[in-house]
């Protein structure tokens, strides 16, 4: 899973052709480190159709502020710069997938 910064947000989400999920995070955050190695797993099965990338949301305050994240964790899947929906909280991977499988059928 690639991190990202307020620095390459831009490049690496929005401006990525393919679908990018960004896991809005913090090092405090306790669901978000039980949510964390269920992505990294899923970051590899999704390899070929959907980039997966965290954003600290302590150090890049102001890209979760431009996108509305209020609380952690959220995670958002862009496609072509437009978030298509949200993941807000906690999920065990399955459900994760579940997720995941109906927000990239939109694509």
């Amino acid at each position: 899973m690639l991190d990202i910064t307020k620095d390459t947000f831009g490049r690496e989400v929005l401006q990525n052709k393919e679908p990018v999920l960004v896991d809005f995070w913090a090092p405090w955050c306790g669901p978000c480190r039980i949510v964390g190695p269920a992505l990294d797993k899923l970051s590899a099965e999704y390899r070929n159709k959907l980039k997966f990338a965290k954003l600290n949301v302590d150090d890049s305050q102001e890209i979760a502020a431009q996108f509305d994240v209020r609380g952690i964790p959220c995670m958002i899947i862009f496609s072509n710069g437009n978030e298509l929906d949200r993941i807000i909280g906690a999920y065990p991977e399955a459900e994760l997938r579940k997720k995941i499988d109906l927000i990239l059928a939109k694509t």
